[in-house]
């Protein structure tokens, strides 16, 4: 369902910028959003190259002057953040709020043998983008278990640790199936 949406997302912002803007100008942004990924602007060409498994969340401000100074002639700013990048911006900041899961991870050398449990429930595939959304206004705590309390609790014993992680969920939080 999310490769669809996202497949149907790429296949509209590509119909708006070739779909309504003349031949001789189309190099320039009229009337098509400023895209980001992982904090770089690309153009709508570079956005060919990414898969929607490869993104973790896609976020659109629209109508607003902040981005005006970046284009004055767009419509908006599609800003997106890749799995790989979201990983390394969440892990870095339970590293600061946690010596254990930073020893852990520094010790372990990556998180695959990390289950992630967010509020009580097991993060399945695209977890990503769920735990990038925590910050210092909604985070509340991280416990690290090790793989007999994770078998026990959640029944998992794939994964040699787990990481319970406690936060409210962030109003503009997307709403996903899983």
């Amino acid at each position: 369902m999310k490769q669809i949406i996202l497949t149907l997302f790429f296949l509209l912002i590509y119909s708006i910028n070739y779909g309504q803007t003349p031949a001789q100008e189309s190099k320039a942004s009229k009337g098509v959003p400023v895209i980001f990924v992982d904090s770089i602007r690309i153009s709508q060409a570079d956005m060919q190259k990414y898969k929607p498994d490869d993104i973790a969340t896609i976020t659109v401000y629209k109508d607003n002057m902040a981005y005006r100074h970046l284009d004055s002639n767009a419509i908006g700013v599609v800003y997106i953040e890749t799995k790989q990048f979201s990983k390394k911006r969440f892990l870095n900041y339970f590293n600061s709020k946690s010596s254990e899961f930073k020893h852990l991870l520094m010790s372990e050398q990556s998180d695959d043998n990390f289950l992630y449990i967010l509020n009580g429930k097991v993060l399945g595939k695209g977890y990503e983008g769920k735990l990038t959304a925590i910050n210092d206004k909604n985070f509340k705590s991280i416990t690290v278990i090790n793989n007999k309390e994770l078998a026990n609790k959640y029944g998992n014993t794939e994964k040699n640790f787990g990481i319970l992680i406690v936060a409210d969920v962030p109003e503009n939080a997307p709403k996903r199936k899983e």
